[in-house]
């Protein structure tokens, strides 16, 4: 048994024990007393038998002190053996109790000495019963922060393993480069085109990562900034449009974005910024060529919400997928190129997640992929 059992037992009994006692000599003291009051008046037959009765405080050799009236002879004890019985019991209750309190912070310890050791598998709610207390909800507290803590860990394992294995190709291209270039001197310009084309690359994506990161890291949680939605709309969009004409595409602004003219959002405007843009240019990426991507919204003022959508003309993605398409590095079987490195739509999600809105997607009835937002926001009535 550890020390917190033995300082609830000893607590307990001593308590207990005291309350007996008291109680035992207050009941004691409290008998004898209504005993030992003189009586209104004896009869006369017993007169006599007053006469011969010792002084108050003294008796008879071998005789017991008598406590009464005249007729009683009632022998006083000082009930010993309820209080050993009543100090037995508390014993015995002392040390269920006792028990029944350090037993859940046993096993909390020994799950946080595993945890100290790297193994986060280790859960404590199966050693607690049905119980339904504040020690139960601190095992159950416990065995949810272990989870997410090992899902934590997994996920930084899982991006170290997809950065590593992101930067390895630039990088080969990069030492492929140098080595034709010292092979082949006259064709130097060709190697240093090859050698810049590869560094932006790699600068792309380590902004990408430190972008994902900062929003992981709850930075963008400061939401101090009054971000009026439209507004921010019509940048991406505006912008986007400019780079699709390139592509032989277009980005079109659907006439129920009206309906965002007057909401805002509480939360970081170049984040956000940085979250609709990279869903639009997905979208603009896989639509087909001559196609378009509409952006439009909606909002609920008595809700408190609003939404901005995002749709497309190009393949869509596999169902299996679309609950994949928002995690870091990934792919779809369904991609076109080697261009992007698949944390675009991961860093959206994660923006959206951390200013308390989702970010969904569905394949549409018509052909294409539709990405709706939804935030919490200002929309007056």
């Amino acid at each position: 048994m550890g020390r917190l059992f033995w300082k609830f037992f000893f607590i307990l009994v001593l308590a207990q024990a005291t309350t007996i006692v008291g109680v035992s000599s207050a009941i004691w003291l409290r008998h004898r007393g209504a005993l030992e009051a003189p009586a209104s008046g004896p009869p006369p037959s017993a007169a006599r038998d007053e006469r011969d009765r010792p002084p108050p405080g003294e008796h008879r050799p071998g005789e017991r002190p008598r406590v009464g009236g005249p007729g009683r002879a009632l022998v006083l004890h000082f009930p010993i053996e309820p209080i050993i019985g009543g100090v037995l019991a508390s014993l015995a209750v002392a040390a269920l109790l006792a028990w029944y309190v350090s037993k859940p912070i046993r096993f909390l310890r020994g799950a946080f000495d595993a945890a100290a050791r790297g193994d986060l598998d280790a859960r404590i709610g199966s050693g607690l019963g049905g119980r339904r207390d504040e020690l139960a909800d601190l095992g159950r507290d416990f065995d949810r922060t272990a989870a997410q803590i090992k899902g934590l860990i997994e996920a930084q394992r899982r991006l170290l393993h997809d950065v590593s294995h992101e930067l390895r190709s630039p990088l080969a291209r990069l030492q492929a480069a140098v080595g034709l270039a010292r092979q082949h001197p006259d064709n130097i310009d060709g190697a240093m085109d090859r050698i810049d084309r590869e560094a932006e690359r790699m600068d792309r994506l380590v902004d990408e990562i430190l972008t994902l990161s900062r929003v992981e890291s709850g930075m963008s949680a400061q939401r101090n900034e009054t971000v009026e939605i439209a507004a921010l709309v019509r940048d991406v969009v505006e912008d986007a449009t400019f780079e699709a004409r390139a592509r032989a595409k277009a980005v079109t602004l659907d006439a129920d974005v009206a309906a965002l003219e007057t909401a805002s959002v509480k939360g970081n405007a170049q984040l956000l910024h940085r979250a609709l843009e990279n869903i639009v240019r997905n979208a603009m990426r896989h639509a087909t060529e001559g196609g378009k991507v509409v952006v439009a919204g909606t909002g609920d003022s008595a809700a408190g919400t609003l939404a901005i959508t995002v749709a497309d003309n190009g393949p869509g993605v596999p169902h299996s997928e679309l609950g994949s398409i928002f995690e870091p590095f990934f792919r779809g079987s369904g991609a076109k190129d080697g261009r992007g490195h698949g944390l675009g739509l991961a860093i959206a999600r994660r923006v959206i997640e951390a200013h308390g809105g989702r970010v969904e997607a569905a394949n549409r009835a018509q052909g294409g992929l539709l990405v709706t937002l939804r935030l919490p926001g200002s929309i007056p009535s």
